[in-house]
Formats: C-alpha cells, structure tokens, sequence
C-alpha cells in the first residue's frame, strides 16, 4: 500500500514539472515575438518618404519628424538612421509628399514662365527683319532718303539696305552677303565707317544731311 501512494505521487510531480516546463517555453516565444514586433530604429533606403515609413509602421509623419529632428520633412537621406520609438499612432493628415509634389509642381510652373519670359526677351533683341528702321538725326534723313528706311529695301540697279550700299562698297567696310540682309544696326555700322572714311560722297544726293 504504502508503495503505490508512493509511485503516484511521482507522477503527479512529472506532470506539474512539464507543465511549468511549457508555459516557461510559452513564455519565451511571446517575449521573443513582441521583441521582433515592435523595432525602434528604420535605416532608410532609395525610394523611401516618411509619410511610408510612418505610415508602414503605424505611425505619425509629423511626430516622426519631430522626435528625429527633421526640419524639412521631405528630406530624409539613403542609410539615414530613424528612431520609431516613442512615436504615437498616425493620425488621419495628409502626408508630406503632397506638399512635395505640389511645390514640385509650383517650381516647375515659375521655371516655364521664366524660360517664356526669357525667349520673348531673346527675340526682342533679335534685329527685326522687315519695317522701318528705328534710327534717329542725320543718319535717319539719309535712310529715308535713300530706303525710306526700309533696311531690306532692294534697288534693281544693285544697290541694297538703309543706304544703299552696292556689294563692292559694303564688302570694303568689312561687310559680309548682302547689306540687305544685315541688321538695321550693322548697316547704321558700316554706313558710319564709310563715311569716316569718304565722307558724304557715296550719298551724292542724300549726303546732304550729313554734311
């Protein structure tokens, strides 16, 4: 009799030990699970936003940006190093990459209308090829007189532009093609060249103004 009391009562140790035993083991697989669960620290890579890596972790972008001190909130580096802990729960905001792209979209309009502003500004430059020329005093009654101040005026007899330069005369003050085909300014140029150096006589009648 005595025995068999004995022999039960190891039993029932047995049991209790494997029951400690499991629940210890149970114990350890949920610490090890809450361990891999809840990470503290997100190294970024290409590609990456914080409103995606908030959003991927739960929380919220703008208390994401505040615990690691980003001022600008759309700038975060490849292999920077983030801290999530501390962080509390995303709220309904809209996230930073939509202010991203709308300035985006902003920079690019502004960057159109400068490069409209600055092709305008280029073809005002540019010599017009056609009309009267703007000039003034005594050049201008010799345009008149000879072109009407038509820079691309043409005289069958051989003789072209604001003042009529025949091709012989306008290649000997350095001009190039046809006067015609120059600039209102070059010609006003190569006139002014050719009269330091002939004086009134290539405008036998229009070089009165000159004089």
């Amino acid at each position: 009799m005595s025995k068999a009391r004995h022999a039960r009562a190891r039993r029932s140790t047995r049991r209790v030990a494997r029951t400690i035993s499991i629940a210890g083991l149970g114990a350890g697989i949920t610490a090890a699970g809450a361990a891999s669960a809840f990470a503290t620290d997100y190294k970024v890579k290409s590609g990456d936003t914080l409103s995606e890596i908030a959003q991927a972790n739960g929380a919220d972008w703008h208390e994401l940006a505040r615990i690691n001190n980003l001022k600008d909130p759309n700038l975060i580096l490849i292999g920077q190093t983030l801290t999530l802990d501390g962080v509390r729960k995303a709220a309904a905001d809209p996230a930073p990459r939509a202010t991203q792209k709308k300035a985006e979209k902003a920079e690019t309009k502004k960057s159109s209308k400068t490069e409209r502003k600055a092709k305008t500004s280029r073809s005002e430059d540019r010599p017009k090829s056609s009309g009267k020329a703007n000039l003034s005093g005594a050049w201008a009654k010799v345009a008149n007189c000879e072109s009407s101040g038509n820079p691309r005026a043409v005289n069958p007899a051989g003789y072209y532009g604001l003042f009529q330069f025949d091709l012989r005369t306008w290649r000997s003050v350095g001009g190039s093609g046809n006067p015609a085909k120059a600039s209102a300014g070059e010609q006003l140029m190569r006139a002014k060249k050719l009269y330091a150096q002939r004086g009134a006589s290539p405008w036998p009648v229009c070089g009165k103004y000159l004089r």
